[in-house]
């Protein structure tokens, strides 16, 4: 009897089924990372200040929708639950998550079904799933038998058998960026892929990552600061993720001058150089210190790379400017990249520096960026001729794009 509930138990998934589109950035974002220019981007903040607030108010700012999984028990299976979830139809290379019964039930709730089944329901938050991928997944469960097991008495000493689900596929949206999420405290994290770029490829994935710092500023200029990694993330970020490069943009005083060993540990390159942004990235040592940067992303044994300053804003804007306008993203796709680490808090209301606008800034790279080509260059083309004026070749620059352009 004990055999037949077992072959006959099974676990049917719900959703996301395998015609879902599963979004990744919430709605506050993309409201305003869907304008196109600066100026209606500002609108949108502008109008939203004046009114309800709801996006000055909301919490999806610089995170990832949880991807929420159902399914149903249909023979009263418990947990603990397994589920796995790869990019490859088999399942190979999945990453595996296991938790319990409990802390499925409080994250969402069961409800009783009809003939004894349960629908369970578990968010999880660190996926951290790329973008316009179809992913793989399945739900599995272990049955305790022994003194009970469905809620009906047996004999059977014990014993554990296996329940799987069938596999279940679905696909995440196309929208950029792909935020990342770990357990300690770095926040301003994401993937710097996933957008189209130079004729019509798509950035790569998983190669270039920036973020805040990885531990605090020196408070003394003598003592490092404070980790911010906890054990978990370390682990998650050098094998998961494959960081093999850490690049850091603070300077001596910041980091005490940190320049051996990365808070990821020594298995993985640190090159700490002081580095600037806004105006200047456009003096002479500005440009220097833009192209010893740049030639980091032009060597294939550095990938995949995460590049950082303290709050992942300025100088690591400027940088991920760079990159992103070498690599064909459009103007749209370069400024919200960087405008993402404030909103919503940015534009500053009616504040004028010079008769010119105030977004937090970002009218220097405007400016700078602006007097290199003609009255018909791109913003791209411009972006280039000023990398050249550092002294970047065009050939590293397609390096470059070899590297990170999917084929």
């Amino acid at each position: 009897m004990i055999i037949a509930t077992l072959f006959f138990a099974s676990i049917e998934l719900v959703s996301p089924g395998s015609d879902a589109t599963v979004k990744l950035v919430p709605d506050c974002q993309r409201a305003v990372i869907t304008n196109e220019t600066m100026a209606a981007r500002e609108a949108v903040f502008s109008a939203d200040r004046h009114g309800d607030k709801e996006l000055w108010h909301s919490d999806g700012w610089r995170r990832a929708n949880p991807v929420v999984f159902r399914w149903r028990a249909t023979d009263g299976e418990g947990g603990p639950w397994e589920l796995s979830i790869s990019k490859n139809p088999d399942l190979s290379g999945a990453r595996v998550f296991l938790f319990s019964t409990s802390k499925a039930d409080k994250a969402t709730g069961r409800t009783e079904e009809k003939g004894g089944g349960m629908d369970f329901s578990h968010k999880e938050k660190t996926l951290n799933l790329e973008i316009a991928t179809r992913y793989y997944w399945r739900i599995a469960s272990n049955i305790t038998c022994g003194r009970f097991a469905h809620g009906r008495k047996c004999d059977c000493s014990g014993r554990r058998a296996s329940v799987r689900s069938e596999i279940g596929t679905f696909t995440t949206e196309d929208f950029a960026p792909r935020w990342i999420a770990i357990d300690g405290h770095v926040g301003n994290f994401r993937d710097l892929g996933g957008r189209i770029g130079r004729n019509g490829r798509r950035v790569r994935q998983g190669m270039i990552y920036r973020s805040a710092g990885l531990n605090e500023n020196s408070v003394d200029g003598v003592m490092k600061g404070k980790n911010r990694l906890m054990v978990s993330d370390v682990e998650y970020l050098t094998c998961t993720l494959g960081i093999r490069t850490d690049l850091d943009l603070r300077t001596d005083c910041e980091t005490a001058g940190m320049n051996d060993v990365s808070p990821l540990g020594a298995a993985v390159a640190f090159i700490r150089r002081s580095s600037p942004s806004y105006q200047g990235c456009f003096d002479d040592s500005g440009k220097a210190v833009m192209a010893k940067n740049f030639r980091v992303f032009c060597d294939e044994k550095n990938y995949p790379i995460l590049f950082h300053c303290i709050g992942g804003a300025d100088r690591t804007g400027a940088l991920a400017y760079v990159l992103n306008g070498v690599l064909g993203v459009s103007r749209q796709g370069i400024e919200t990249d960087w405008e993402s680490t404030y909103y919503p808090g940015i534009p500053g209301g009616n504040e004028k520096e010079g008769g010119r606008h105030v977004w937090n800034s970002e009218w220097y790279f405007n400016e700078g960026f602006g007097k290199y080509g003609g009255k018909n260059s791109t913003w791209n083309e411009r972006i280039e001729l000023y990398l050249l004026d550092c002294g970047i070749t065009r050939k590293e620059m397609d390096k470059f794009r070899s590297i990170m352009l999917e084929k």
